[in-house]
């Protein structure tokens, strides 16, 4: 059985990036008599976040509108959670034009997806790229994950491998850890197992805890880690 080696998918909403799981679990929805007249605990969270998020674009337009760029993305962020995706688009947009980096990787997903604006993976890659070149650390990280899926743009595992390394030397860890990935699989590189569980150690004891499994499996298959 071959082994499952995953890579890491990020979901850009603020300043802070939340990282998707390595293997997707669908939610199971348990229904009974008893709850079935009221909300569940899970929608009653769902609403409050949606009020949370209505609440602070009360707060961040303003300041976005006073030229407080990280404002912008952080608003786009709160209208992307409500799937308002044109407002996300607009705002977004504008935190890019602003500098802020993240306003541009999270811009060039919208164009990725046609979420709020109509799909354009052309441009979601000019947007990576050009943001990328600049020292967007999660812009590369999008540009890499584009060159080596091949699913938007050409499939190159070596321009994939230097956006990881671009996006890891700013301290983007999951590129850090992708790169452990490619190692391990040979893509763009030359096969490098051992490497590849350095590489997995280090995103693991720099606190990404979706490195370790992969650290813990590699480890044991080269002996470096009892089982």
């Amino acid at each position: 059985m071959k082994n499952f080696i995953p890579f890491l998918l990020v979901i850009l909403l603020t300043g802070c990036s939340q990282i998707s799981q390595f293997y997707p679990q669908k939610d199971d929805q348990i229904i009974d008599q008893e709850s079935k007249w009221q909300e569940s605990e899970d929608q009653k969270i769902v609403k409050n976040k949606k009020q949370i998020s209505q609440n602070a674009i009360m707060l961040l337009v303003p300041k976005c509108n006073e030229g407080e760029m990280s404002a912008c993305n952080d608003a786009g962020a709160n209208y992307e959670f409500l799937k308002q995706y044109e407002n996300a688009a607009i705002y977004y947009e504008k935190a890019c034009n602003g500098g802020v980096e993240l306003g541009c990787a999270n811009l060039g997903i919208l164009y990725e997806h046609g979420l709020g604006v109509k799909k354009d993976p052309k441009r979601a890659v000019e947007i990576y790229r050009t943001s990328c070149n600049q020292g967007g650390a999660r812009s590369c990280y999008n540009l890499a994950n584009a060159y080596r899926k091949g699913e938007i743009v050409a499939q190159d595992y070596a321009l994939a491998m230097s956006a990881y390394e671009n996006a890891c030397k700013k301290n983007d860890i999951p590129s850090c850890a992708n790169i452990g990935a490619m190692y391990e699989l040979g893509l763009g590189v030359e096969k490098d197992e051992r490497r590849a569980y350095q590489i997995y150690k280090v995103a693991c004891f720099r606190g990404f805890s979706k490195a370790c499994p992969q650290m813990k499996r590699l480890g044991i298959k080269l002996g470096e880690i009892n089982e």
